[in-house]
C-alpha cells in the first residue's frame, strides 16, 4: 500500500518509530551501511534532497551503489516508511531474522513513473508493505540505489495489535457464520 505524500503521510504510523533525528539509530535495531550511506540532513546538489513534506530533520539518504540496512532481532508483520524522490533506481528489501531476503520492490512497484521528483506527492510518499501469516515476518528491511539517491525518513514497524486480531477472527467467524447458513435447505410440507 502507497499514500501520496503529505505531511499526513510524513507522520509515522503506530509501532517501532526508527526517525534518525538523533544521528543514530537505537535498539532494538542495528544499522549497517555498504558505499555511500548515511544519516543527513537537508539536501545536497545532485547527491540527494529532504524527502517532500518532511518535517525538516535528519533522514536516511542512499547513494548510488550504496545500501543501508535496519535489521532486529524481533519480528514484526508490517514495515512502513516515507520515501523520498523515488526512482526506478530505487530497491528495498524486506529481510527475515537471519538477515536474508524475504521480497524486493524497486521503485516502478511503489508509483509509475518513477521519475526521481523532489516535489511531487506522487514520487514522495508513504509506503506500507505487509506479510500474511503464512509468509516470513520482517526482521528488518534494506534499502539500495543504483544511482543517485534513495532518501528514507520515519520507518514504523509494526504487528496488528490485540483489537485488530479480534476484529479480523470475529469477521472471519462472520463469514464461516453466513457460509454456513447459505448452505440450510428450507424444507416446505403442504398438509
Amino acid at each position: 500500500m502507497t499514500t501520496p505524500g503529505s505531511a499526513a503521510a510524513f507522520a509515522p504510523p503506530a509501532g517501532t518509530l526508527v526517525n534518525f533525528n538523533s544521528g543514530t539509530v537505537s535498539a532494538p535495531f542495528t544499522y549497517t551501511t555498504t558505499g555511500t550511506a548515511g544519516i543527513v540532513s537537508g539536501d545536497s546538489t545532485n547527491n540527494y534532497a529532504e524527502p517532500a513534506f518532511s518535517d525538516g530533520t535528519r533522514y536516511l539518504a542512499v547513494q548510488g551503489g550504496g545500501t543501508a540496512t535496519l535489521q532486529s532481532a524481533l519480528s514484526f508483520e508490517s514495515v512502513s516508511f516515507f520515501l523520498g524522490s523515488i526512482d526506478t533506481f530505487n530497491t528495498v528489501s524486506l529481510l527475515n531474522a537471519a538477515g536474508n531476503v524475504i521480497q524486493s520492490f524497486t521503485g516502478s512497484d511503489f508509483i509509475v513513473p518513477a521519475n526521481g521528483n523532489q516535489d511531487l506527492p506522487s514520487t514522495n510518499r508513504r509506503v506500507t508493505l505487509v506479510v500474511t501469516p503464512s509468509e516470513q515476518r520482517i526482521a528488518g528491511v534494506r534499502f539500495s540505489s543504483g544511482v543517485n539517491a534513495l532518501e528514507v525518513d520515519n520507518v514504523v514497524f509494526a504487528v496488528p495489535e490485540p483489537t485488530t486480531w479480534a476484529l479480523m477472527l470475529l469477521g472471519f467467524g462472520m463469514v464461516g457464520a453466513a457460509t454456513r447458513y447459505r448452505r440450510r435447505k428450507i424444507a416446505v410440507a403442504f398438509a
